[in-house]
């Protein structure tokens, strides 16, 4: 009996421009986890990252499945209109139709609702028997994830020359305000086996001269005596890694001392704001602005490179604190800042609160919500002073002047990595910039 033919997208609306891309396509995860689910004795199955390759639309498949994230949701739902203008089953799944199922209902035949692990068998079955059902919902988050393993050679082999993606915990403790994440993979926080981790990266490690991994984890130091371990074991690999990670990881020396022994070349950590009340407002009281300086210092004495994230347009924002951002990024020696606007995902308690407060403006639709657009009215400034005032902050920050600033007070040892990538992403930030934002470079007492 033929094997049937599955066609697995990851879609990505390549008419946008986005920031902060890096010269090479990152290795997608989530879809080739996906393709792992299917049988490989009854499926054929074919993956496509059209952050990469573009989607082959005359494809012979029984069944297209789409994943995609909010900024590329109307690109995937034309997508999922063309294959079953074709009579082909499509089932998309993901965070956005998550979020937002009867809205995806109207170009799919199927949505998958939560983590894919939980629902998969069962769809494969009511699909082998013709009752295909329009929402699967994973009943809970699967205390076990990760095997099988990603199959991520079916991605081609540009995806993963450079860069490993791996996932060693899902789920996150925090209840940030403006994050969709935790709402999907859950607060509990869920590790994976520790030498399962180490067995996955072995599994690979042949393919590369030095492997740089990933972790695509929310909060990779969340528990301090699973990192510890998982740090342990990662040492006699020898890899460079990066993560996400909160800023409770500065608290621990020895925490840091053990991810920099195992490899740990960079965190990207949530700064969010300078301002106390925005954190408080978030969920992140946790959180103390006032020891942010002494945050980076520790991190950069554990040899590891800071990728901080800041948001502009909470509550609490004045015009000023673009500027005062601005002097902290390039005063701390902090090498990669990344600042986003504030933006009312899906799924998200920020988005229930601005509905609520009436505070949501009309927009073009999800394909602003990459996090550079205005989508609401800030409580202490006009829209435009906010959508102006990220822009200025991006374009000072990723000057050639600033970045030989900011990293002449960053240890040097971290100066070439942090040079490189600083300049990987500068022309894609400024493409961005000059596409939306025609205003000069203004001086720091502007703001």
């Amino acid at each position: 009996m033929p094997k049937k033919k599955a066609y697995l997208i990851h879609a990505t609306d390549k008419s946008l421009v986005i920031s902060e891309q890096p010269p090479f396509p990152f290795p997608v995860l989530g879809i080739t986890t996906v393709a792992a689910l299917f049988p490989e004795e009854e499926w054929e199955v074919t993956v496509v990252d059209e952050d990469v390759e573009p989607v082959d639309l005359d494809a012979e498949a029984d069944l297209v499945g789409i994943s995609t994230l909010t900024m590329n949701s109307p690109h995937a739902y034309e997508l999922a209109d063309h294959f079953r203008s074709r009579w082909v089953p499509v089932v998309m799944g993901g965070l956005h139709v998550t979020y937002e199922p009867e809205e995806a209902l109207k170009h799919c035949d199927s949505v998958v609702m939560g983590e894919a692990e939980g629902v998969m068998p069962r769809l494969l079955a009511d699909f082998a028997e013709g009752v295909l059902k329009m929402t699967y919902l994973s009943p809970n988050q699967p205390p076990h994830f990760g095997r099988p393993y990603a199959r991520r050679e079916l991605l081609r082999r540009h995806h993963h020359r450079y860069l490993f993606a791996i996932q060693a915990t899902r789920g996150c403790p925090h209840k940030c305000e403006y994050c969709s994440v935790p709402l999907f993979f859950g607060y509990q926080y869920r590790p994976r086996p520790v030498q399962e981790v180490v067995d996955e990266i072995k599994e690979v490690s042949d393919s590369y001269s030095r492997l740089n991994v990933f972790f695509v984890d929310d909060n990779i130091g969340a528990t301090p005596q699973y990192a510890k371990e998982l740090f342990r074991a990662l040492i006699p690999l020898k890899i460079h890694w990066a993560s996400f990670a909160s800023l409770k990881m500065a608290e621990d020396p020895e925490l840091l001392d053990m991810a920099a022994k195992s490899g740990c070349r960079q965190l990207f950590i949530g700064f969010e704001s300078l301002e106390q009340s925005n954190l408080d407002k978030a969920g992140k009281s946790w959180v103390r602005a006032e020891k942010f300086t002494q945050h980076v210092r520790a991190i950069h004495q554990a040899g590891i490179i800071v990728q901080g994230a800041f948001i502009f347009g909470h509550d609490g924002d004045t015009k000023d604190i673009f500027r005062r951002t601005v002097e902290f990024v390039q005063k701390s020696g902090m090498e990669i800042p990344v600042f986003v606007i504030l933006t009312p995902y899906p799924g998200t308690l920020l988005r229930r609160r601005l509905n609520k407060e009436g505070r949501l403006l009309p927009g073009d639709g999800w394909r602003n919500y990459d996090g550079n657009h205005v989508l609401f009215r800030p409580a202490l400034m006009a829209p435009e002073e906010l959508q102006e005032g990220y822009f200025w902050a991006k374009k000072y920050c990723c000057a050639p002047r600033s970045i030989f600033s900011r990293l002449s007070r960053s240890p040097l040892k971290h100066f070439p990595l942090a040079l490189v990538l600083n300049f990987s992403m500068w022309r894609s930030k400024m493409r961005q910039i000059k596409t939306m934002w025609k205003g000069p470079l203004l001086a720091p007492e502007k703001w």
